[in-house]
């Protein structure tokens, strides 16, 4: 089965700007994520795929990325530096969203099945 991002594609509505340029109309603001602290993100993203392999935080539960996380954040505020707690922070949280919409997309799945 292949993923389907709303708003993106053929089927996305039309807009016209105000000098008559048409184009797809926009749901998401991709230009207002910092490039830096994606930067930052992507060097603990390449740690952890070199170390554990690029894909298996897909493999971990919601809630052991929320604890991770969360470790990362009170460790921060104890002001522990051995670490970049916030890069990691964003990762956990990302990962939590993915596979949070991972299963509820399973679920959905499993519901039109039966």
């Amino acid at each position: 089965m292949s993923e389907v991002v709303e708003g993106v594609g053929k089927d996305a509505p039309t807009v016209t700007n105000e000098l008559g340029g048409k184009q797809s109309q926009v749901l998401y603001r991709f230009d207002l994520l910092n490039p830096a602290a994606m930067f930052e993100m992507t060097k603990v993203l390449k740690y952890g795929a070199d170390k554990y392999g690029a894909d298996n935080w897909m493999n971990i539960e919601v809630r052991d990325h929320i604890n991770h996380m969360l470790i990362h954040a009170y460790a921060y505020l104890a002001g522990d530096t051995s670490d970049e707690h916030l890069s990691h922070i964003m990762c956990r949280a990302m990962f939590a969203q993915a596979v949070e919409l991972k299963n509820q997309q399973y679920q959905k799945d499993r519901v039109v099945c039966e």
